[in-house]
């Protein structure tokens, strides 16, 4: 096989990048009580990883002789990346979610259906038009961080993370 040359590299269509996509929350938890519009924490957020899973193998060993096969899969949280804003929008939204699954004072919690979340990643071609949704169904908070060190030297903004772990995903092509 020969190498590509130029002119094949630019037939071929458009290159999807890094920077187009959106983050859509599809349900908010039921138990969340004022909860921010979708478009409030998209427009915060920095960046996040795309779903991804990854597959157990097991391995029958008789006599000497190996073969394997697949076996479970499980998914992989993924972590949102904010910038904050005055407002204390997404520390707000953050410290509510993660409230709901665990309270200190009382060791009690919302149910599962009333704390999960339904999250979408899009994403986009270069006319910001979706072409890859994942849906990522029983979205729960495991962990958060409150945006960096207030330290008075440093000139970066807050910016707090909320990693996610789901149940599943689904992949759907769009467009």
């Amino acid at each position: 096989m020969a190498r590509p040359s130029i002119e094949q590299i630019r037939a071929s269509s458009d290159h999807a990048t890094l920077f187009r996509w959106n983050l859509i929350f599809a349900a908010f938890p039921a138990a969340l009580a004022g909860a921010p519009a979708t478009e409030d924490l998209n427009i915060r957020c920095e960046s996040t990883e795309q779903p991804s899973r990854t597959g157990q193998t097991i391995i029958n060993n008789i006599r000497g002789h190996q073969t394997k096969q697949t076996g479970i899969w499980t998914y992989n949280p993924i972590t949102l990346t904010f910038v904050e804003t005055v407002d204390n929008l997404v520390n707000q939204f953050i410290h509510d979610w993660c409230d709901l699954t665990w309270v200190t004072k009382f060791g009690t919690s919302a149910t599962k259906a009333d704390s999960q979340a339904v999250v979408i990643l899009q994403r986009l071609d270069n006319e910001d038009n979706p072409i890859v949704e994942f849906k990522l169904v029983g979205c729960l908070p495991e962990a958060e961080d409150k945006g960096g060190s207030l330290d008075g030297a440093t000139s970066d903004f807050i910016k707090p993370t909320l990693t996610l772990n789901f149940d599943y995903f689904e992949r759907v092509a769009v467009g």
